[in-house]
C-alpha cells in the first residue's frame, strides 16, 4: 500500500491534524515523479479557508510536503506530481480545482518570496547607509585622536572605534552576501511548482 495522508487524533476531544505525508518517488521516461495517495480532497487544503478549492490554501502539512519533495530532486530533472484520490471522489471540476489550487498556491508563494526579496535589499540599502556614515564618524574620530599624545587609553579607544565602525558593515554585507540567495532558491522552487505537471487518478487496486 503506497502511503499517503493518514488523519491521527489529536486531542481526546476527537479533533484531528495530518500526518506528515510520504511517497515513493519513480522515473516515468527520465520525469520523477511524486505521487500521493489522498481518503479525500480537503487533505490536501486548508478546511478553514472558506475560498472556492482553486483558490483555497493548501494545508501547511501538504505545502510542507510538495516543497520539500521537489527540493529533494535534481534541479534539472523534470518533475511531476501524480495524486491519488478514490474514483468515487474525482470529477473533471476536483480534477481541474486541485491542479489549479496547487499551481496558485506556490504562484502566491512565489510572489510573496518576491516582495520578501525586495524588502532585504530595501533593508540593505538602508543599513549600508548607515553603517558607511557610522564607519565615516569613526573614523573621522579617530583622526582627532591622533593628534592627542598616543598614550595607553588613547590608542586603546582609536582601536575600539576603528573595530566599532567596521563591525556596523556586518549587518549590510552579510544581507548583500548571504542573506539573498535563500530566498532566491526557495522562489526557484515556486516557480518550478507553479509548472509542474500535476495528475489526478483514480487509486489503483494494487495501491
Amino acid at each position: 500500500m503506497m502511503p499517503g495522508f493518514r488523519l491521527i487524533p489529536e486531542d481526546p476531544r476527537g479533533d484531528y491534524r495530518m500526518d506528515p505525508p510520504k511517497s515513493v518517488y519513480r522515473i516515468d521516461n527520465g520525469t520523477i515523479v511524486i505521487e500521493l495517495v489522498l481518503r479525500n480532497v480537503m487533505q490536501l487544503f486548508n478546511s478553514l479557508d472558506p475560498s472556492p478549492f482553486h483558490e483555497k490554501e493548501l494545508d501547511p502539512d501538504a505545502e510542507e510536503y510538495i516543497f520539500n519533495a521537489v527540493v529533494d530532486q535534481p534541479k534539472k530533472v523534470p518533475v511531476k506530481m501524480t495524486i491519488y484520490l478514490p474514483e468515487e471522489a474525482i470529477t473533471d471540476t476536483t480534477r481541474s480545482s486541485i491542479i489549479l489550487g496547487i499551481h496558485n498556491h506556490f504562484i502566491y508563494k512565489a510572489s510573496v518570496s518576491d516582495r520578501e526579496l525586495r524588502r532585504l535589499f530595501e533593508r540593505g540599502r538602508t543599513v549600508l547607509i548607515i553603517a558607511m556614515g557610522f564607519l565615516f564618524g569613526t573614523l573621522f574620530a579617530r583622526q582627532i585622536l591622533a593628534t592627542f599624545e598616543q598614550t595607553l587609553p588613547i590608542r586603546m579607544a582609536q582601536e575600539g572605534l576603528l573595530i566599532l565602525g567596521w563591525v556596523t558593515l556586518w549587518e549590510p554585507a552579510y544581507i548583500f552576501i548571504y542573506g539573498w540567495w535563500p530566498i532566491v532558491q526557495k522562489r526557484k522552487i515556486y516557480k518550478k511548482i507553479t509548472t509542474m505537471e500535476i495528475e489526478v487518478l483514480p487509486v489503483p487496486a494494487s495501491k
